[in-house]
């Protein structure tokens, strides 16, 4: 199985971007200033899942930066950023294992240690060849259920 992505590892790489909390009256989980020095900023009252999440999601943003130069970023550009750090988070076969045993996003969510906005951005993110992979094992999982 592939190595897990670890967000905290990643900030602590980029020496120059600092990390700030925010009240949690505020809607957003997090955000991200392209200041001097980059700044993300994570909700003070998320649990552990959720600042793993938001905080990829934040970083995935550092990497692609602002939008045409732009402060404010579309929807389309969330997406695709949020994909971008769900599949960081949650590998195919992480995935696929489990899915053997759920198909509860929130029990997901709970497994691969995301939020459950993670989770359905990741089976949004699923290629045609992912989506296939997954039915193959599943199905495979289900035949040696019943040679039992």
């Amino acid at each position: 199985m592939r190595q897990i992505w670890h967000p905290w590892r990643a900030l602590r790489a980029l020496t120059n971007v600092t990390l700030d909390r925010h009240d949690a009256a505020e809607e957003a989980h997090g955000w991200t200033e392209w200041s001097s020095p980059p700044r993300i900023t994570l909700r003070e009252d998320l649990l552990q899942a959720e600042r793993r999440s938001t905080l990829t999601h934040e970083l995935v943003h550092l990497e692609r930066g602002p939008l045409a130069g732009e402060m404010v970023l579309d929807a389309r550009e969330e997406e695709t950023v949020e994909r971008e750090a769900a599949r960081r988070l949650i590998s195919l076969e992480q995935l696929v294992y489990a899915l053997q045993w759920s198909s509860n996003e929130h029990e997901l969510a709970e497994d691969l240690w995301v939020d459950v906005a993670m989770i359905r951005a990741r089976f949004r993110a699923l290629t045609p060849f992912e989506e296939r992979h997954i039915q193959r094992r599943l199905d495979q999982v289900t035949h040696e259920l019943e040679d039992e």
